[in-house]
Formats: structure tokens, C-alpha cells, sequence
């Protein structure tokens, strides 16, 4: 424990700059004979009153010292009142993340879980090669769709009577040739 005559900082020793003050006399305490009247009862007061002097610079000094400790005391309260409450919007600003980002895990988890069973319903590089060389061997490009054959059938048919429409044309207009012929050859 510091010396009860220890000086706080910043304040001067009663005797002066570096002094030390004089250390207390000593009483005997509560049973110790009582001082003699006279001359000495003027130093008992003065030294009394140097005491009081004294104890109550120290009780400033020490008033002094506890008032900034409270003002410390608050500002740090206050500090750490920010700095808490920093923390905690922080703390649920990373809460809120986090939740969005187990929702997005979960939600690309479903989507792959979808995309696994869609692969295993896709046929295998097997047995497309095997369709391929059946592809290859039946040549489905050169096939006619229904469609195409009645279409090229009625063009056929179409020509056909086309065709047959001239023959009987020229037949009929040959037949007429003739008439005429053959009225021209009865006249004469």
C-alpha cells in the first residue's frame, strides 16, 4: 500500500518543489497522557490545523480524481453502448444474410436434385450410339412423309389427265381435220 504521506501527482509537498513533508508525530494514542497547558497548545493547534490542511488537499485531490474516473467511467459506458449496439446490428444484418443465403443453398440443393433425376431419365451415351447406327443404316432423311407421296401421286395424275386431255384434243381436233377434209373432197 502507498505511504499516507505520499503526495498525489501534481501537487507540491508543503515543504516545497522535491520536499518531502515531515512525517506526522507520533501520539500515544487514546490512553496517552494529555498535553501539558501553555506553550504547547499553540503547536498542537498549528500542527492540528497543518493536518487539517493537509488532509483536506488530499480529499480534493482525491475528489478531484474520482469525478474524472466517473467521467471515464461514463464515457467508456457510453462507448460501450455504441459499440454494442454496432455489434448487434451487425450481428442480425449477418443473421439476415446468412437466412437469405441458406434459402438460396437450399433452393440451387432442389434445383439439383431436379437436374439429377432429369439426367437419369436421358438415355445413355450407349444407347444413343446404338440408335445412331440404326439412324445411319436407315437413312430416315431419304423417307417420304405421307403427305409428300399424295401430293407427288396428284401431280402424277394430274399430268397423266393433262397429258390425256391433249392426246384427246388432238384426236378430236385430227377427227375434225378429217370432216373437213372429207366434206371438202365430197364438194368437189
Amino acid at each position: 500500500m502507498a505511504d499516507d504521506n505520499a503526495v498525489p501527482p501534481g501537487m507540491l509537498p508543503p515543504g516545497g518543489a522535491g520536499a518531502a513533508p515531515p512525517p506526522p508525530k507520533k501520539s500515544g494514542g487514546l490512553f496517552a497522557p494529555k498535553p501539558k497547558p501553555g506553550g504547547d497548545l499553540t503547536k498542537s493547534v498549528s500542527d492540528l490545523a497543518g493536518e487539517l490542511n493537509n488532509i483536506s488537499r488530499r480529499l480534493m485531490v482525491l475528489e478531484e480524481r474520482y469525478t474524472s474516473l466517473r467521467k471515464k467511467t461514463q464515457v467508456t459506458d457510453q462507448n460501450m453502448l455504441n459499440s454494442n449496439k454496432k455489434f448487434m446490428t451487425e450481428v442480425q444484418t449477418s443473421h439476415a444474410e446468412m437466412d437469405e443465403l441458406k434459402k438460396q443453398i437450399s433452393d440451387i440443393i432442389e434445383k439439383m436434385k431436379i437436374i439429377v433425376r432429369e439426367l437419369k431419365e436421358c438415355a445413355k451415351r450407349q444407347e444413343v450410339e446404338v440408335l445412331q447406327k440404326y439412324i445411319n443404316i436407315w437413312q430416315p432423311v431419304n423417307f417420304v412423309t405421307r403427305d409428300t407421296v399424295m401430293k407427288m401421286v396428284r401431280d402424277q395424275v394430274e399430268a397423266q389427265f393433262k397429258d390425256l386431255n391433249i392426246r384427246l384434243q388432238e384426236e378430236d381436233y385430227i377427227k375434225e381435220q378429217i370432216r373437213i377434209a372429207l366434206k371438202d373432197l365430197k364438194l368437189e
